[in-house]
């Protein structure tokens, strides 16, 4: 039980530090969404919480951008080549728990998004995104600087 609750402890402090470490912005030179989009390229879009995928559709390609309003993703973008003209119902995005669930619980947010992008019946893209990724790795460190 003791090692319970230091355990529980030291996840707490990691994960306080995290917070207070963390910017909001991240520098000009490390922008994560080089490719520019417009708001009528949008042709997908869900959202979790603080958490969201954009999908966008340009000429030959789509523009892919996972975004979150949370300090523990930066953000990500995708390019993926297509031949055709996806719609919509090319586009799926599944949201999951870290566990593998898919309903959302009080103590257990849906904080995976695997995003699979279909063309002519065929996976074009298929990509899962932690969004909260860096928060782990940033209580990983803690823990092993501890452990030393």
């Amino acid at each position: 039980m003791r090692r319970k609750r230091i355990a529980i402890l030291c996840l707490a402090l990691a994960f306080g530090v995290v917070l207070s470490a963390c910017t909001s912005a991240a520098p000009p030179s490390q922008n994560p969404f080089p490719v520019g989009v417009a708001r009528d390229e949008l042709l997908y879009e869900s959202k979790e919480d603080f958490n969201s995928v954009e999908v966008y559709r340009q000429k030959g390609r789509l523009v892919i951008n996972a975004k979150s309003e949370a300090e523990f993703f930066d953000g990500a973008q995708f390019l993926v080549e297509t031949t055709g003209s996806p719609t919509p119902e090319d586009v799926t995005v599944q949201w999951t728990t870290l566990g593998g669930g898919t309903e959302k619980t009080e103590n257990n947010d849906r904080i995976l998004a695997e995003i699979s992008v279909r063309e002519n019946g065929t996976v074009i893209f298929d990509r899962k995104i932690n969004f909260l990724k860096k928060a782990f790795e940033a209580v990983e460190d803690v823990l092993k600087k501890r452990s030393k």
